[in-house]
């Protein structure tokens, strides 16, 4: 007799050690951080399972390092508690949960957002019409949208809502002035078409940017633009570019993200930040938990690009307290809520340079530390949030040294003097020398090399007091004149006693006339002279005996 032998297995299942002590960080409406004690088996990894309380929101699972007992999950709801499970792994086991309830904080609104009668602006929908979404997820974006259609006052000088739907081509369902009340509004976004086709955002949103925000389809200059896109997926073109161009356009782009996009591509499509700018819901079923929020953060920012569309420069600039090393600079102040002011200045003589920031409530500066007598280009420009306006340009000359300012007179005589003076610093393309008597008389206007330093005048009045003043000329203006004054010398008579100066008298003697006195020997010459003077005797004595001639000059009456 056989007996049969009984085979028995034996199945060992290990047990994985969990993680202790799990406490939550940091939270904030849209993250927070988890963290733990690692646990004290031997484990592969831990995984951190996030599960929302409330419907339409999604859950999240992390899986992590072994090193790793921390980290920040993004993401999340606001206002909205989340069960927080985290499993310490061991290949494909893993230990029993570890389990805590957050819930995020709500959306902090840092002011009430009411867009009031007096608010202006143009919002554009773009919506995303390709096949993926289907017929009924259609209709659940209409409903979306008329969510968003009722936040605005919807009028001529209101808020302007056009709505674009866009696939392998964009269609305008209607322009921003077609409608001019919230109901016209809310009845074309219920009828629009669905239309079908594929996903090119970019070009989209060229579209946007070349034929809807035209004044002649309505678009108005000096208000908030704003594009809210509403996609399910991925771009079948390219799109950064695109969206470069829009936001560049004074745009202001809001992404809503459902099912299949790409939050890095809404990301790079939206401005900054994403955390206002960029949405994501799991289905088409979920709007409904990101519309209060999403309206809200579009609300907020219209109020605040309100402040800055009516950007532009600051007016007058006025320069004045000038001195050899210095000068202020004022202005009106631009409109709108100016951050601050950029005050640039570099020099026209050389490649100096310099700049400083003003606050946005002052409009007054003064600029140190330049060089003495040199010419300044001055710009201003006013420093908004979301750009700079154009600058606002002066120029002005830093005044001479004390030395500088003045002339040297020297070598004068009764009808010249020589003038000298400092070089002035950079190009000079010539000096204007100009005099003139001080008891009146004409003005003598000489131009010099630039490289001139001194020059004599001539032809002037004997005994005369003249103002002189040399201007250096710039290709961009004139410098800092010099100044002075010189005396000519008195004109000084002929006589025994005194030198004649010959450097201011001339004299000709075309004829000579000589009576001779056969008695005396004596010989009496009367010249003619071009100047008016005395005509004077010359009496020559002859000794017959020595043969000599004394010439005597009797003095003048």
């Amino acid at each position: 007799m056989r007996r049969n032998k009984i085979k028995t297995s034996c199945f060992v299942f290990a047990v994985v050690d969990p993680v202790s002590n799990l406490r939550i960080l940091e939270v904030a409406s849209k993250s927070m951080r988890v963290s733990w004690d690692a646990s004290g088996g031997d484990v592969s990894g831990y995984r951190v399972q996030m599960i929302p309380m409330m419907a339409g929101s999604k859950q999240q699972d992390l899986y992590l390092a072994s090193t790793q007992t921390s980290v920040v999950v993004r993401d999340l709801s606001p206002d909205t508690v989340y069960q927080v499970n985290v499993f310490a792994m061991k290949d494909l086991m893993s230990s029993e949960p570890v389990t805590v309830m957050q819930k995020t904080e709500p959306v902090k609104v840092s002011l009430e957002c009411s867009l009031g009668v007096d608010v202006q602006a143009d919002v554009v929908l773009l919506v995303d019409g390709s096949y993926s979404i289907g017929v009924t997820n259609f209709a659940k974006v209409r409903a979306f949208l008329e969510v968003l259609v009722n936040t605005f006052d919807i009028g001529l000088n209101k808020v302007q809502i056009a709505l674009v739907q866009y696939s392998r081509d964009s269609y305008t369902e209607f322009y921003l002035n077609t409608h001019q009340d919230v109901n016209a509004v809310v009845k074309a976004v219920r009828t629009f078409p669905y239309r079908g086709g594929s996903t090119n955002t970019g070009r989209a949103m060229t579209y946007v940017r070349e034929k809807i925000f035209q004044t002649s389809r309505g678009a108005r200059t000096n208000v908030p633009r704003v594009t809210i896109l509403i996609t399910d997926g991925k771009s079948s073109d390219a799109f950064k570019d695109p969206a470069t161009k829009l936001r560049n356009a004074d745009v202001e782009i809001f992404a809503v993200g459902v099912k299949d996009a790409v939050r890095s591509e809404l990301e790079a499509i939206a401005n900054a930040p994403a955390e206002t700018h960029v949405y994501t819901v799991e289905d088409f079923d979920a709007f409904q938990r990101i519309s209060k929020e999403l309206t809200q953060s579009i609300c907020l920012r219209i109020e605040e690009i309100k402040c800055f569309c009516k950007a532009g420069p600051a007016k007058n600039l006025v320069t004045g307290d000038v001195s050899a090393s210095s000068f202020r600079a004022s202005w009106t102040a631009a409109p709108g809520r100016v951050q601050a002011y950029k005050v640039r200045w570099k020099s026209l003589f050389s490649g100096e340079q310099g700049d400083k920031t003003v606050p946005g409530d002052e409009t007054s500066t003064v600029l140190d530390g330049l060089s003495p007598e040199t010419r300044y280009q001055v710009s201003v420009i006013a420093a908004y949030d979301h750009k700079d306006s154009e600058s606002l340009t002066g120029l002005e000359t830093t005044d001479a040294s004390p030395a500088a300012k003045s002339l040297t007179v020297s070598h004068e005589t009764e009808r010249t003097m020589k003038v000298t003076w400092t070089p002035a610093p950079g190009n000079v393309l010539n000096y204007r020398l100009k005099y003139v008597p001080m008891d009146g008389g004409k003005e003598v206007i000489l131009k010099l090399p630039g490289t001139a330093a001194s020059t004599v005048l001539k032809r002037l009045q004997p005994d005369t007091s003249y103002n002189v003043s040399v201007l250096p000329v710039y290709k961009r203006g004139d410098g800092k004149p010099r100044q002075g004054v010189g005396t000519t010398r008195t004109l000084v008579q002929d006589s025994p006693c005194s030198p004649r100066d010959t450097s201011t008298e001339t004299e000709t003697r075309p004829h000579k006339h000589v009576h001779r006195d056969r008695n005396t020997s004596t010989e009496t010459d009367t010249s003619t002279k071009t100047e008016t003077r005395p005509q004077r005797q010359r009496h020559v004595h002859r000794d017959r005996n020595t043969s000599t001639e004394t010439e005597t000059h009797p003095q003048r009456q």
